[in-house]
């Protein structure tokens, strides 16, 4: 899509001018950002808003304060910061990161946003050297036209069950297991 390498062409301009954590607008007002501490509410009812129908996992704001860096979110720039989307980037080990917390607004659907976030978090991984991005969903073909491919929970990466081992769906999960490899050593030189 025309679209989709102009975004990636924009990002790889903001690594280069070392951009990358400023303000990136994604279309009409939003804007794709890091989050920062004051987004946590706003990130947990939309986050929990899904957990509550069993789509994602729950979190607390222990977690999100713990990982705000691992965060991205689209703001939709009203009067006063109003978070449509979220979506984070936990790096595992130095081979491995998951894709977690994604979740857009259902005013803001199929729009594409979701895509941008996935995209935006798989080239930052690609950036700081991550061979292979994994998620869990229940949305497999979501990210499968984002290029991941499903796989068996014991073809996952190691790494991965220790994460597994906390989760609470651990003896009874639903979701899909979902990785990317990122080939070579794409990093953006400086």
């Amino acid at each position: 899509m025309e679209n989709e390498s102009f975004f990636i062409k924009i990002f790889k301009k903001m690594i280069k001018e070392n951009l990358y954590l400023k303000c990136f607008n994604v279309y009409g007002n939003l804007i794709l950002r890091r989050a920062c501490v004051s987004d946590v509410e706003m990130i947990l009812t939309l986050i929990n808003r899904f957990a509550g129908s069993n789509l994602m996992l729950p979190r607390g704001p222990r977690y999100l304060y713990e990982n705000i860096r691992d965060f991205l979110v689209a703001d939709s720039q009203a009067e006063e910061p109003d978070i449509v989307a979220c979506g984070s980037l936990h790096v595992l080990w130095k081979d491995v990161a998951e894709i977690r917390a994604l979740a857009v607004h259902p005013d803001y659907q199929n729009r594409g946003l979701g895509s941008r976030l996935v995209r935006y978090l798989v080239e930052d991984a690609r950036h700081i050297g991550v061979e292979s991005v994994f998620a869990f969903t229940m949305i497999e073909e979501f990210f499968m036209k984002l290029g991941f491919v499903p796989k068996k929970k014991e073809e996952l990466p190691s790494k991965v069950w220790g994460e597994c081992s906390r989760c609470p769906k651990h003896f009874n999960c639903d979701e899909t297991g979902l990785i990317l490899k990122l080939s070579g050593d794409n990093r953006e030189e400086a």
